[in-house]
């Protein structure tokens, strides 16, 4: 295993402050690594370093920063010509989180901090990784239509910066009981399907962070892509989802509908905006998304090899067994303090107006 590092790091990621760079570079030379440092600019981004490095012989790549600099190292790799559907994976991808959401490295368990994921760069394990592409752009978690793209487009980078993951919580229930657009799928060679819904997601890897896991049946490396319409959006939803989620009966509710293929084509009418991996992109409808199996190594950390196998097996090691449900309460009530909160604020506004 080369120690030899092409890292491409966004000093400006969300939550990764002034010293990112010199912490990076402090637990490499710690690890007497051997290492290029590539700073992404507002002319050149995380796509073009990792394209040109790839090109240039590198075959490690560090992306250090959040979820759009993770989107556009992945980018890099797939344009650079040396990603091909049936050819054992040539590039390794390593992640240092830095961003708000960091939804990819949450779902490889890359460890937060700065010294930890360096360690897991240089001494983790590779699992080979499917990717996604849409038109000419590749994703590694997926792609979503109508609600996912608006609690995108709806956080600004403030409230992230403010708020955290909760800035996503509070611009989720700014869309509540949304109005359903209708969804023409089409699934590998199966006839056209008419569906109603407030978004359709194509899903590579499951995990939405967090521990939460929105498509049951994802993987990265089982050759296809998961596609989740969510029929419809009210609070009870929400409710009953997080709960079914815990209980891992996700695929039985009545608002969302799972099904599997290599090939997804969706039309709408009006197109809706489209995010990709956390980040907005340009409209792409019709909508056109294929799965490229093993595309690409990730590096995880060697002591993961549990949760390696619960990702094979869908089989969850004991440890983890009683973690989601956890987590899913204190989920639900996080939702209940901000509905409150938003309830509140509101008669606040309404009682000021009153008393003049």
């Amino acid at each position: 295993m080369t120690n030899d590092l092409c890292v491409i790091l966004n000093p400006r990621s969300g939550s990764a402050g002034d010293d990112f760079r010199q912490r990076v570079e402090t637990a490499l030379q710690n690890a007497n690594a051997q290492y290029e440092i590539l700073e992404t600019t507002l002319e050149i981004g995380g796509k073009e370093l990792a394209c040109e490095a790839v090109k240039n012989g590198a075959r490690h790549l560090v992306a250090c920063g959040g979820d759009g600099t993770v989107m556009a190292v992945v980018n890099g790799i797939g344009q650079s010509g040396l990603v091909n559907a049936g050819k054992e994976p040539q590039i390794t991808l390593s992640i240092v989180p830095g961003g708000t959401a960091n939804l990819l490295a949450g779902a490889l368990k890359i460890p937060s901090n700065v010294d930890d994921a360096i360690a897991t760069a240089l001494e983790g394990r590779d699992l080979a990784l499917d990717l996604g592409t849409c038109g000419s752009t590749w994703f590694a978690l997926g792609l979503g239509l109508g609600l996912t793209e608006k609690l995108v487009s709806q956080t600004s980078t403030v409230e992230k910066e403010r708020l955290g993951k909760l800035a996503y919580a509070k611009a989720m229930l700014g869309e509540m009981g949304m109005k359903p657009h209708g969804f023409h799928l089409k699934l590998d060679d199966q006839p056209d399907q008419l569906r109603a819904g407030v978004g359709v997601v194509i899903a590579n890897a499951g995990e939405i962070g967090g521990g939460f896991t929105f498509a049951p049946f994802a993987r990265m490396d089982d050759g296809e892509l998961d596609v989740c319409v969510l029929r419809r959006f009210y609070f009870r939803d929400v409710l009953r989802l997080a709960w079914r989620a815990i209980l891992g009966t996700m695929p039985e509710d009545r608002a969302v509908e799972f099904y599997q293929a290599r090939h997804v084509e969706i039309t709408c009418n009006p197109p809706l905006d489209l995010q990709i991996d956390g980040e907005e992109v340009d409209k792409m409808i019709p909508l056109v998304a294929d799965v490229v199996p093993h595309a690409i190594l990730a590096r995880v950390p060697a002591e993961k090899a549990a949760e390696a196998a619960f990702e094979a097996t869908g089989e969850p090691p004991a440890w983890r067994q009683h973690l989601p449900v956890v987590r899913g309460i204190l989920f639900i009530l996080m939702l209940i303090g901000l509905l409150f909160g938003v309830i509140a604020g509101v008669r606040g506004v309404q009682r000021k107006r009153e008393n003049g």
